[in-house]
């Protein structure tokens, strides 16, 4: 027998002279040549039958008599009539015709593989279109809700980041790809619903592979949903706050530079007024040296020669203003290029620590590059938060000044009042 061509079965055999009825030829193999699948499929969860369907009077059955689900569409191209069959008698060369015109390819170089492909590419899109008709607006507002605690919740946390937008620490996260535990037991540890439904960095997503959720996902999204309300809106409330808090920093950053440009121009000009007056001077100390030499003459040089010295002194001032205003923005850019706060000798518990401030500042005020092992160090230094115990310790022995930045400070602050 060739390949999906009909046998000899009861039904078989029924479907051979219905064909064969409604054909032009009234020889069967030739017959059966006039016939092609559209590629049009219903079922009763689509709603409404199509009139391809509706107009066979045979609904929920097969040309041949047997009952069946989905309904596959097939038309004669010879006399323009239209009929359906189940997904039993699709499997024949009817569908084979339709692979080989889109393909471009002969009927009989044709695969089982890319006939399989085909009708479950034509059911599950079919099933998606009426799982999305049905449930779609619903899942699509739990899940709009849902998302964004989401890929906070169902994380790890793997490390910490110094935020320069918003001036703290932050968790870097991964999103968690596998669920521990049971179902709504209090140690359930769900499998992220943004990494199963729709994440681009994951190719069996189950947008892309079914089109539709499955059962599981639904529930946790459910969960999620009912039970994490509170949190979810705390967490809307709190990148608000953050939003807030990144915009005022963000201004307030825009305001610094801008004042630190103005300072900039103004030390530029003072600069411009201190050369000119100099050139001015100095010109009119060439012209008083080309007069006749005499006592009054000289002590006129001897007071341009003061002015002009006092002119010098004066420029050399503003000019070393301006280099370590420079440099101090380099290296307020430098600290933030490494995420780490501005810092300067108030930051050190030890002698050594300030000693290694001051050495990290000079580079970083020249725009050195710092080692990774200088890097580990100072952010030991920098982001290291008091402990709560230090923070206990300090208000036991009476301190009720602001808050020490590091853990070295908190102990500096601890030994000073122990030595009081």
């Amino acid at each position: 027998m060739r390949k999906r061509e009909l046998g000899e079965g009861r039904w078989d055999k029924i479907l051979k002279r219905k064909l064969l009825e409604l054909s032009v030829s009234d020889n069967y193999d030739e017959a059966k040549e006039e016939w092609i699948a559209t590629g049009n499929v219903w079922w009763k969860g689509n709603g409404q039958a199509p009139e391809w369907v509706s107009n066979t009077e045979h609904m929920n059955y097969c040309l041949c008599g047997h009952g069946i689900v989905y309904h596959f569409h097939i038309k004669n191209t010879e006399n323009g009539n239209e009929e359906c069959v189940g997904s039993d008698h699709i499997n024949s060369y009817l569908i084979m015709r339709h692979i080989a015109k889109e393909l471009k390819l002969e009927v009989d170089a044709i695969t089982e593989e890319q006939i399989e492909q085909w009708i479950k590419v034509r059911v599950g899109s079919m099933k998606a279109e009426a799982w999305w008709a049905r449930h779609g607006e619903r899942f699509e507002k739990r899940f709009n809700f849902i998302k964004e605690y989401d890929l906070r919740y169902n994380t790890r946390t793997v490390g910490w980041n110094y935020d320069s937008s918003i001036e703290k620490q932050v968790p870097i996260l991964k999103i968690r790809k596998k669920g521990k535990g049971e179902y709504g037991e209090p140690n359930y540890q769900m499998a992220s619903v943004v990494w199963r439904w729709n994440h681009p960095d994951n190719p069996k997503n189950q947008q892309t592979v079914h089109g539709f959720p499955n059962e599981k996902l639904l529930d946790d999204i459910l969960l999620l949903y009912r039970g994490h309300r509170d949190k979810i809106e705390r967490l809307n409330q709190v990148r608000e706050e953050l939003e807030v808090r990144r915009q005022e920093i963000a201004e307030r950053k825009a305001r610094e530079a801008e004042e630190a440009r103005q300072r900039m121009l103004a030390r530029q000009a003072e600069r411009e007024r201190i050369q000119q007056a100099q050139q001015e001077a100095e010109a009119e100390r060439e012209r008083v040296y080309n007069l006749p030499e005499n006592v009054r003459e000289r002590q006129e040089r001897e007071v341009e020669r003061i002015k002009l010295q006092a002119l010098k002194r004066e420029q050399q001032k503003v000019s070393q203003e301006a280099y370590l205003a420079e440099q101090n923005i380099t290296f307020e850019n430098m600290c933030e290029y490494y995420g780490i706060p501005a810092f300067d000798d108030s930051w050190a518990g030890s002698s050594w620590t300030r000693n290694f401030l001051g050495d990290i500042k000079k580079r970083l005020s020249e725009q050195r590059e710092l080692s990774p092992r200088q890097i580990e160090s100072l952010k030991d230094i920098l982001l290291s938060k008091p402990t709560q115990k230090q923070l206990n310790y300090l208000e036991s022995l009476g301190y009720d000044g602001e808050e020490p930045k590091t853990k070295t400070i908190a102990s500096k602050l601890i030994n000073q009042l122990k030595n009081d």
